[in-house]
């Protein structure tokens, strides 16, 4: 019972508790540590839907196999404790756990924002596209605007999502309709976070000050999954301690590095 109550807690911490899968498209099962970089390689000019000639051929895309591969990690932690400390009521085991739980399911949250920032490559391969704002170093919900326009007419994809660091959260919850309205008053009155062009925030803390995160959740970024989060056990009876090691082996890849779009607060776009 007591190892179902740690297990239960650390699982519904990182999986239910956590943000990190608001950023997923889809968990990509894996048979292998490693694999190949697909992609579809195409002409927008060549494969939009045209009139077509009797018997012409009909445009196509490609997909092939990159010359790129990509390699999953394990990632884990492991919590010990003695026999005498499994006396602890177990609903405070239980909220101990999903504390944790949580705690690792932000860590997460952290490599997959990581991965929209920078892209999986280091040689920038799948490095998101960058837009600047009207004027350097200042905000105005027209940018936002812009640079949500110029995702959907540039890459034809959708921004669903808007990941930013706290301190631009705030400039955001901030704007002004001239001088002295706020354009999200209502919304913080009633406790509720703005949704700037009705696209929800996410605040996480490793995006850099002077950076927005556009994601078209639906095509920005898969998990490849080997081993989903789980628990095991082990007991030393000459310590009499027991251990309980969660372990998970995936990794984020962003899938169209075109479904994300940086804002750069502090350049001025041309």
């Amino acid at each position: 019972l007591f190892n179902a109550v740690v297990e239960d807690g650390l699982r519904m911490g990182f999986e239910k508790e956590a943000n990190w899968q608001s950023l997923i498209t889809k968990d990509i099962d894996s048979e292998q540590l490693s694999g190949t970089y697909y992609y579809l390689e195409d002409d927008e000019d060549e494969v939009a839907l045209r009139d077509i000639g009797q018997g012409a051929p009909i445009p196509v895309g490609t997909i092939k196999a990159g010359d790129k591969s990509y390699k999953m990690h394990k990632r884990g932690r492991g919590i010990e404790w003695t026999d005498e400390a499994k006396s602890a009521n177990i609903d405070l085991v239980s909220l101990w756990f999903m504390k944790l739980g949580k705690k690792l399911g932000r860590d997460f949250e952290n490599t997959a924002v990581y991965r929209l920032l920078n892209g999986y490559y280091a040689d920038g391969f799948d490095a998101a596209p960058t837009i600047g704002v009207k004027t350097a170093n200042t905000l105005t919900l027209s940018d936002l605007f812009y640079a949500t326009a110029y995702m959907e007419d540039t890459f034809g994809f959708t921004a669903k999502r808007m990941v930013v660091n706290l301190e631009t959260a705030a400039q955001i919850a901030d704007l002004k309709n001239g001088d002295s309205n706020y354009l999200f008053l209502d919304e913080l009155k009633k406790g509720e976070w703005p949704t700037p062009l009705k696209i929800p925030m996410q605040i996480n803390n490793t995006v850099p000050d002077n950076r927005i995160i556009l994601v078209d959740t639906s095509f920005a970024l898969n998990r490849y999954v080997y081993k989903e989060f789980g628990v095991e056990f082990e007991r030393s009876a000459k310590t009499q301690v027991e251990g309980s090691y969660g372990t998970e082996i995936s990794e984020f890849i962003p899938f169209e590095k075109n479904a994300r779009l940086i804002i750069a607060i502090d350049q001025t776009r041309s």
